[in-house]
Protein backbone atom coordinates (compact mmCIF):
# COMPACT_ATOMS: atom_id res chain seq x y z
CA UNK A 1 0.00 0.00 0.00
CA UNK A 2 2.68 2.25 1.19
CA UNK A 3 5.56 0.32 -0.58
CA UNK A 4 7.20 -0.23 2.66
CA UNK A 5 9.69 -3.31 3.29
CA UNK A 6 9.35 -5.79 5.87
CA UNK A 7 12.95 -3.63 7.27
CA UNK A 8 11.51 -0.74 7.08
CA UNK A 9 8.54 -1.99 8.99
CA UNK A 10 10.86 -4.13 11.35
CA UNK A 11 12.79 -0.80 11.75
CA UNK A 12 9.38 1.53 12.70
CA UNK A 13 8.64 -1.00 15.36
CA UNK A 14 11.59 -1.33 17.64
CA UNK A 15 11.76 3.12 16.68
CA UNK A 16 8.11 2.82 18.54
CA UNK A 17 9.00 0.16 21.21
CA UNK A 18 11.68 2.42 22.44
CA UNK A 19 9.55 5.62 22.25
CA UNK A 20 6.64 4.30 23.72
CA UNK A 21 8.15 1.74 25.56
CA UNK A 22 6.63 -1.99 26.52
CA UNK A 23 3.84 -0.36 28.61
CA UNK A 24 2.31 1.81 26.23
CA UNK A 25 2.70 0.33 23.05
CA UNK A 26 -0.22 -2.59 23.50
CA UNK A 27 -2.25 0.29 23.95
CA UNK A 28 -0.98 2.58 21.28
CA UNK A 29 -1.65 -0.54 18.48
CA UNK A 30 -4.92 -1.28 19.82
CA UNK A 31 -6.36 2.32 19.38
CA UNK A 32 -4.09 2.77 15.83
CA UNK A 33 -5.99 -0.45 14.43
CA UNK A 34 -9.40 0.73 15.64
CA UNK A 35 -8.73 4.54 14.24
CA UNK A 36 -7.61 2.25 11.03
CA UNK A 37 -10.70 -0.12 10.87
CA UNK A 38 -12.93 3.18 11.34
CA UNK A 39 -11.52 4.83 8.97
CA UNK A 40 -11.66 1.90 6.75
CA UNK A 41 -15.35 1.40 7.30
CA UNK A 42 -15.97 5.05 6.58
CA UNK A 43 -14.01 4.80 3.07
CA UNK A 44 -15.92 1.28 2.24
CA UNK A 45 -19.13 3.14 3.35
CA UNK A 46 -18.56 5.96 1.08
CA UNK A 47 -17.39 3.66 -1.81
CA UNK A 48 -20.61 1.60 -1.70
CA UNK A 49 -22.38 5.18 -1.63
CA UNK A 50 -20.90 6.12 -4.40
CA UNK A 51 -21.49 2.75 -6.73
CA UNK A 52 -25.27 3.24 -5.50
CA UNK A 53 -25.01 6.68 -6.73
CA UNK A 54 -24.01 5.58 -9.95
CA UNK A 55 -26.23 2.19 -10.29
CA UNK A 56 -29.02 5.22 -9.70
CA UNK A 57 -27.35 7.70 -12.16
CA UNK A 58 -27.26 4.45 -14.55
CA UNK A 59 -31.61 4.03 -14.09
CA UNK A 60 -31.86 7.54 -14.86
CA UNK A 61 -30.24 7.28 -17.82
CA UNK A 62 -32.21 4.24 -18.73
CA UNK A 63 -35.45 4.78 -17.59
CA UNK A 64 -35.19 8.58 -19.77
CA UNK A 65 -34.58 6.85 -22.47
CA UNK A 66 -37.21 4.12 -22.57
CA UNK A 67 -39.39 7.31 -21.71
CA UNK A 68 -38.08 8.63 -25.17
CA UNK A 69 -38.76 5.38 -27.28
CA UNK A 70 -42.51 5.23 -25.42
CA UNK A 71 -43.10 8.92 -26.16
CA UNK A 72 -41.78 8.02 -30.41
CA UNK A 73 -43.97 4.62 -29.83
CA UNK A 74 -47.08 6.77 -28.84
CA UNK A 75 -46.34 9.53 -31.85
CA UNK A 76 -46.25 6.75 -33.90
CA UNK A 77 -49.58 5.33 -33.04
CA UNK A 78 -50.90 9.03 -32.47
CA UNK A 79 -50.11 8.98 -36.60
CA UNK A 80 -51.65 6.00 -37.35
CA UNK A 81 -55.14 6.83 -35.60
CA UNK A 82 -55.39 9.62 -37.52
CA UNK A 83 -54.39 8.10 -40.72
CA UNK A 84 -57.20 5.40 -40.00
CA UNK A 85 -59.61 8.12 -38.93
CA UNK A 86 -59.15 9.04 -42.31
CA UNK A 87 -59.58 6.60 -43.88
CA UNK A 88 -62.85 5.76 -41.94
CA UNK A 89 -64.03 9.15 -42.73
CA UNK A 90 -63.18 8.46 -46.25
CA UNK A 91 -65.40 5.67 -46.08
CA UNK A 92 -68.33 7.13 -44.26
CA UNK A 93 -68.56 9.55 -46.74
CA UNK A 94 -68.79 7.70 -49.80
CA UNK A 95 -71.28 5.31 -47.75
CA UNK A 96 -73.60 8.44 -46.89
CA UNK A 97 -73.59 9.79 -50.28
CA UNK A 98 -74.64 5.87 -51.27
CA UNK A 99 -77.00 5.61 -48.67
CA UNK A 100 -77.99 9.21 -49.67
CA UNK A 101 -78.88 8.70 -52.62
CA UNK A 102 -80.99 5.12 -51.89
CA UNK A 103 -82.83 7.23 -48.95
CA UNK A 104 -83.97 9.51 -51.60
CA UNK A 105 -85.40 6.47 -54.21
CA UNK A 106 -87.58 5.46 -51.47
CA UNK A 107 -87.75 8.50 -49.25
CA UNK A 108 -88.93 7.01 -45.88
CA UNK A 109 -85.09 7.70 -44.66
CA UNK A 110 -82.12 9.70 -44.78
CA UNK A 111 -78.63 9.41 -43.30
CA UNK A 112 -77.46 12.43 -41.10
CA UNK A 113 -74.76 13.32 -38.53
CA UNK A 114 -76.01 14.42 -35.28
CA UNK A 115 -75.90 17.57 -33.30
CA UNK A 116 -72.84 16.21 -31.01
CA UNK A 117 -70.80 15.99 -34.13
CA UNK A 118 -70.62 12.16 -33.98
CA UNK A 119 -69.10 11.20 -37.06
CA UNK A 120 -71.17 8.29 -37.65
CA UNK A 121 -74.25 8.56 -39.54
CA UNK A 122 -78.03 7.97 -37.77
CA UNK A 123 -80.84 6.45 -39.33
CA UNK A 124 -83.71 9.63 -39.13
CA UNK A 125 -87.26 8.60 -39.95
CA UNK A 126 -89.48 11.12 -41.02
CA UNK A 127 -93.24 11.57 -40.26
CA UNK A 128 -95.78 10.70 -42.97
CA UNK A 129 -98.72 12.99 -41.85
CA UNK A 130 -99.75 14.26 -45.54
CA UNK A 131 -99.07 10.75 -47.06
CA UNK A 132 -101.96 9.12 -48.37
CA UNK A 133 -102.58 5.58 -49.75
CA UNK A 134 -104.10 5.43 -53.20
CA UNK A 135 -107.11 4.08 -51.56
CA UNK A 136 -107.25 6.96 -49.43
CA UNK A 137 -106.90 9.76 -52.27
CA UNK A 138 -109.94 8.51 -54.17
Amino acid sequence: MFNISFGELFAFGIITLIILGPEKLPQTLRMVLFKYRAIKNHLNKIQNDLENELELIELKRIMQEELQKIKQNEEQLKQQLALMQQEIENVQSTVSMEQGAKAKDTKDCVYIQSQDKLRTPFLTHFKTVNKFNEDQAA
